[in-house]
């Protein structure tokens, strides 16, 4: 199964290059609800965990594409002075200020710093940005048009959810907001608006989408293994070795750096052993495992990754270095595959699950993501050493799994995200992993066992059902958003292009 909190920014994403895909995911995150994290399998409301997603049966505790909601993250900056707070975008009958767009971009720009992530230029991230408070403003203003109301109750409600997905209280919460600068009033407003959106999404897409029985037959029977049957994506997996380039280096250093990455593209185009060179000259997170990213979808691969290897033959090397703000990469196309047509079992007679166990160290502004690898590195090392797995989660895991000794129970294919998955189905039985990094945080993972599990034909139609839902949702959003957009008035006072 796909993820279901796809970004609101969906129909403005296509061939983005790799910096707007992140700084895409930090405008979401900087005001995402931990809740939705909270996604769990069929059948399985005891398994508290973040990594699960939506399946068949189920919905999702935030539904694809709508707004989230979360706390502030402190600002930047000092208070804006009144000669910049000028109108930069007129949305039909409200107006987007200077200080509006400089206040969000400061924001992001300050998350992306603490997660150590990538910085797009500024001049990229203020029209980013600019179009995100755009649509913000044309579903706000659609959903007090419709006539939504959210009383004060829900918005209580909606703030003890927050409040405990991020393990604090209420009282707790406004005071990590008021350290931010924004003040609880505001606070509240802002999460009515967002409530006001989810419940119009909810009433013009979500309840007219019908997922009816010939569609499910069809989609069982286009994956059913009939020789006309639809055959998934191609997936990429690619690996590199990154040449870092340090941010104040200068031009002979880079030059210096560059030639180091073309020696071992040499190599590489000589018939050198890759992983081998990964593992022992990359600076890239995934050095350790050759530096491999595993089997992704061209359109979740970084563009400057997926314009080398699309054209690649499997096992080639691409004959060029390729640049990036993080320096000089050398970029193998290490094996290619057609996907299944999904990623649930919808037409497999028998799967196979797996028994797995984590522990999870959450990142944001207060842990970045080198630092959780550094404290799970610390616990691996101990666990390795003799050290209880269980007594460990216990003790350090962030995960809702923590008092089961971080125990998931027996997981099925497509249940967990990918990241998680693609790492857990490396391990051999007891092995535990290096950190692994998903949109949770940075995990331990051990396998505990395997086996092979019958799919019943129920379970395959609740799948199906489920997908198809799914993919219908998605096209309705994205036609919904789209049409709210086209019928409001915008007007733009700055050049987006500057």
């Amino acid at each position: 199964m796909k993820r279901r909190v796809f970004s609101v920014f969906s129909m403005f994403t296509f061939q983005r290059q790799s910096w707007q895909r992140v700084l895409l995911a930090a405008v979401i995150a900087s005001i995402a609800l931990p809740a939705a994290a909270q996604l769990r399998a069929p059948g399985s409301s005891s398994r508290a965990t973040g990594i699960f997603l939506p399946q068949a049966g189920q919905e999702s505790a935030v539904a694809p594409s709508q707004p989230q909601m979360g706390i502030p993250q402190p600002q930047s900056g000092q208070k804006r002075s009144q000669l910049v707070d000028e109108v930069v975008a007129i949305v039909n009958n409200s107006v987007i200020t200077r200080r509006e767009l400089l206040d969000r971009a400061d924001e992001i720009e300050s998350q992306l710093r603490a997660q150590q992530r990538e910085v797009p230029p500024r001049a990229d991230l203020l029209g980013e940005v600019l179009e995100r408070l755009v649509m913000d403003r044309v579903q706000t203003q659609a959903a007090q048009d419709a006539g939504i109301r959210v009383t004060d109750q829900e918005v209580d409600r909606a703030i003890e959810s927050v409040a405990q997905q991020n393990r604090m209280s209420a009282t707790e919460l406004r005071s990590r907001v008021e350290a931010t600068g924004m003040s609880w009033t505001k606070y509240r407003d802002e999460l009515r608006k967002q409530v006001q959106v989810i419940r119009l999404r909810e009433r013009e897409v979500d309840s007219k989408v019908q997922v009816y029985d010939g569609e499910i037959d069809n989609y069982i029977a286009a994956r059913s293994g009939q020789p006309n049957a639809a055959s998934g994506p191609a997936e990429f997996n690619v690996s590199q070795i990154l040449v870092r380039v340090p941010e104040d280096a200068s031009e002979a250093q880079k030059a210096e750096l560059k030639k180091k990455a073309e020696g071992l593209l040499k190599q590489a185009m000589d018939g050198g052993d890759f992983a081998e060179l990964a593992k022992s000259n990359s600076e890239a997170p995934e050095a350790s495992q050759g530096g491999s990213l595993g089997f992704r979808e061209i359109g979740r691969l970084p563009a400057l990754f997926a314009n080398a290897v699309v054209d690649l033959q499997p096992g080639a090397v691409a004959p060029q270095v390729v640049e990036s703000a993080n320096g000089f990469h050398v970029i193998k196309l290490t094996a290619k595959r057609t996907a299944p047509s999904a990623s649930s079992p919808q037409a497999a007679d028998r799967i196979t699950q797996t028994q797995v166990r984590h522990i999870l160290i959450r990142t944001g502004p207060n842990m970045p993501e080198a630092e959780a690898k550094r404290q799970l590195q610390g616990l691996r090392d101990r666990i390795t050493h003799g050290g209880d797995f269980a007594d460990v989660a216990k003790r350090y895991s962030q995960d809702g799994s923590a008092s089961n000794g971080g125990d998931l129970g027996w997981v099925s294919p497509g249940e967990l995200v990918p990241e998680f998955e693609q790492a857990m189905n490396r391990l051999r039985p007891n092995e535990i992993s290096e950190p692994v990094v998903t949109q949770f945080g940075v995990h331990l993972i051990q396998v505990l066992n395997r086996r092979e599990s019958e799919v019943s034909p129920e379970k395959q139609r609740d799948f199906a059902r489920a997908e198809v839902r799914e993919q219908k949702l998605r096209v309705a959003y994205d036609d919904w958003v789209r049409q709210l957009r086209s019928a409001a008035y915008v007007e733009y006072r700055i050049n987006r292009q500057r």
